[in-house]
């Protein structure tokens, strides 16, 4: 009996406890990553994301127009009303 308990009892519960340990932190890991997503779809779509995103876009674009830098601001003056809408 002793033998028994030495040899397969005591590692079982030792596995057991590890693996639950293990699931925890796995279940952890999905919940950060569905908050994070969350936060991160909830931004995406409110005003400050989506003037954020236009003004990436914006000034992309206009580093990367061929023309002369005067017309890159008259570009970016032409869309700033909707910057300011949103």
């Amino acid at each position: 009996m002793m033998l028994i308990d030495y040899f397969i009892n005591k590692p079982q519960h030792k596995v057991s406890q590890l693996s639950h340990q293990m699931d925890l932190q796995d279940e952890l890991k999905r919940q950060h990553h569905q908050a994070f997503n969350y936060r991160l779809k909830r931004f995406a779509v409110s005003k400050v994301g989506i003037a954020s995103a236009f003004t990436a876009g914006m000034g992309y674009e206009a580093l990367n127009d061929p023309q002369p830098k005067s017309s890159k601001l008259k570009q970016i003056g032409r869309f700033s009303w909707l910057l300011r809408l949103l």
